[in-house]
């Protein structure tokens, strides 16, 4: 089965007859548009998404009366960094922009996924961090070049 496009049923998923199955995808596999992958009931698809698409937590790839196929976003090992001021934030958001990595950013502090260098340069410079797991949903990269 090959699919290839995002719907938008508005109905529930399951019912009747309807089935189920899940694709659990991380972070990185969200961002490609082409892929083969397994259901949670051991079917495997090939999901071919027009050039430039992403992949949502609770999207919907397939949508019949036996059949639904539901995208879910899987937990990752996350560092999130916990500065206590407004340099800290910075400082640290400056280096984790430096170092081309990902984040989260909120009012609670930076999120990236867990990566050594950053957690070293943390403790360093004593900032305060806690490894956690959870989704990650970056802030959107609006084009970089060098």
């Amino acid at each position: 089965m090959i699919l290839e496009k995002i719907l938008h049923p508005g109905v529930p998923l399951e019912g009747g007859r309807r089935k189920l199955e899940r694709i659990t995808l991380d972070s990185a596999d969200l961002a490609k548009h082409r892929q083969r992958v397994k259901t949670d009931a051991g079917r495997e698809v090939g999901i071919s998404l027009p050039h430039g698409s992403h992949l949502h937590d609770g999207d919907v790839l397939h949508f019949d009366d036996e059949l639904a196929i539901v995208v879910l976003q899987a937990d990752e090992d996350l560092l999130r960094l916990k500065p206590r001021t407004p340099e800290e934030f910075g400082y640290m958001g400056y280096q984790v922009g430096n170092l081309h990595r990902a984040a989260m950013i909120d009012h609670h502090g930076i999120a990236v996924l867990y990566d050594k260098a950053i957690e070293a340069l943390a403790e360093r410079h004593h900032v305060p961090f806690e490894r956690v797991r959870g989704k990650f949903k970056p802030a959107q990269n609006q084009g970089h070049s060098h």
